[in-house]
């Protein structure tokens, strides 16, 4: 599929975990993301056209970490879709595969639990 400046991606089947960001309105882009029927600005804007949609995982934070958590996905996921929503830093994607579930997965689990609560603990 064409998906705007990065041209035609071949997206394999699986599950894709996308990791956005919004410093403000987080509900709003949560919604956004969630409707069909919208104007395509971003890349998973495509995406979500041929895709069903599962669920969002809000992490909030008052800190930028967009980067790390992509990071972080990039370590359990099975493969990525480079220069996918990634224009404005330096990462190499910020979209990931996997052939099951990761919801299921419990490194999955256990990046959520450090990125949405341990990270956050004083010692």
């Amino acid at each position: 599929m064409d998906v705007g400046k990065l041209g035609k991606v071949r997206f394999r089947k699986g599950f894709y975990i996308y990791v956005g960001s919004a410093m403000a309105n987080l509900s709003k882009r949560m919604e956004r993301h969630r409707r069909l029927r919208k104007q395509h600005h971003w890349h998973i804007d495509e995406l979500r056209a041929i895709t069903e949609f599962r669920s969002v995982l809000a992490i909030r934070s008052s800190d930028r970490i967009e980067c790390e958590l992509a990071e972080a996905i990039s370590g359990i996921a099975e493969w990525s879709i480079p220069g996918f929503g990634s224009t404005d830093c330096s990462c190499e994607t910020h979209l990931f595969g996997t052939s099951s579930d990761p919801i299921q997965s419990e490194d999955f689990q256990k990046l959520l639990q450090y990125f949405r609560m341990d990270r956050y603990q004083v010692k």
